[in-house]
């Protein structure tokens, strides 16, 4: 396997554990050891990455530290899809932890900053065809509006505008 290529320890330790792991440490101390973006941070950025760092780290936890009874798991998963779940004393607490924290993650993700990240996959700069130099695309369900211009906003409130001193173009 590429991802364990390292082979450290009984069970091999793969790289995308300690990289997904990595990355979500480092935008946690990115995100509080800047001053611009621990000031534009809010609770809604820090939520999704202890959430993912929770996920991994239950599931690093299962992996090298607690073992989980693969088969109990499967049977418990194939009970959840066909509605008919049985719940087996020897999965473990660590497990659950990681299911919740996933189950979480995947209630949230709809209605946070995450979902975002579809927009590079339907943004129109990678669906349209970049010809807008040679044909001028304009959308089908724009409809025509009167352009109010400075010069007839001033003509309707120019009294007005004097009235509260701002200054006029026109006397």
């Amino acid at each position: 396997m590429l991802d364990s290529f390292l082979q450290i320890g009984a069970p091999l330790l793969y790289m995308t554990d300690v990289v997904l792991l990595g990355a979500v440490t480092y935008l946690f101390v990115r995100r509080v050891g800047i001053p611009q973006v621990r000031y534009i941070s809010l609770m809604a950025d820090y939520f999704p990455l202890f959430l993912i760092f929770g996920i991994g780290l239950t599931g690093v936890l299962m992996r090298y530290f607690t073992k989980t009874d693969i088969v109990s798991v499967k049977i418990l998963a194939i009970g959840l899809i066909s509605f008919k779940p049985t719940v087996d004393a020897t999965i473990g607490p660590m497990f659950f932890t990681h299911l919740f924290l996933l189950s979480v993650l995947f209630a949230y993700f709809p209605i946070s900053k995450l979902v975002h990240m579809g927009g590079v996959f339907l943004s129109p700069t990678r669906n349209l065809a970049n010809n807008s130099r040679m044909k001028r695309h304009i959308n089908p369900w724009n409809y025509p509006v009167h352009v109010h211009s400075y010069e007839e906003y001033e003509n309707d409130f120019r009294d007005k505008m004097k009235d509260a001193g701002l200054p006029v173009e026109k006397e």
